[in-house]
């Protein structure tokens, strides 16, 4: 919280907690609640990583009720061990609860590690946004690491032109997102 006051466009929020491999990622009510009133308070566009279906439906309850700046945006984070796995069914039932339950909103996937590659390729041919680059995946393939953050969205935007979808501009990214002017 201690950036919001610094009014970025957007935030990551995470709004329940996970059993990850090696710890607890905690993320109390009063937390979270917290997070949005100040997201609210400096107009930051809260990005809601979703590590699990809860963290989907918590999304849309809080968004509902006007507890969320801005238009709703939701990433479905795949491929953390002990949380949302990165399989094609499980993937399949969150856009279809996201599409039926809020169809103005806006969403994404990103895979973690070597499922990076195969949730862009998901997102972005379902219709949807998706995240590349090395904070998720530091590698290629599996004997190449990625010489930069840079090739990594190189293949996300390729996937892109496969399935005819424009990597959106800067100005278009914003518009779509709904964030304000620059």
């Amino acid at each position: 919280g201690g950036m919001l006051p610094l009014r970025p466009d957007m935030a990551s929020l995470s709004v329940g907690s996970n059993n990850f491999p090696t710890r607890v990622y905690e993320n109390p009510p009063d937390l979270v609640a917290w997070l949005a009133s100040e997201m609210q308070k400096y107009e930051v566009v809260p990005e809601v990583e979703a590590f699990d279906l809860s963290h989907i439906l918590q999304a849309l309850r809080l968004h509902d009720e006007g507890k969320l700046f801005g238009k709703l945006y939701v990433q479905f984070v795949m491929g953390v061990k002990n949380a949302m796995p990165a399989d094609r069914a499980v993937f399949d039932f969150y856009v279809a609860q996201m599409q039926a339950r809020a169809p103005q909103a806006e969403w994404c996937a990103a895979g973690i590690g070597p499922n990076q590659l195969v949730v862009n390729e998901w997102a972005i041919a379902a219709g949807g946004h998706t995240r590349a680059g090395l904070e998720d995946n530091v590698r290629l393939d599996r004997n190449t690491l990625a010489p930069s953050n840079a090739a990594l969205i190189a293949r996300a935007a390729e996937l892109c032109t496969r399935y005819e979808r424009p990597v959106a501009s800067p100005a278009q990214a914003r518009e779509i997102l709904g964030l304000r002017a620059v």
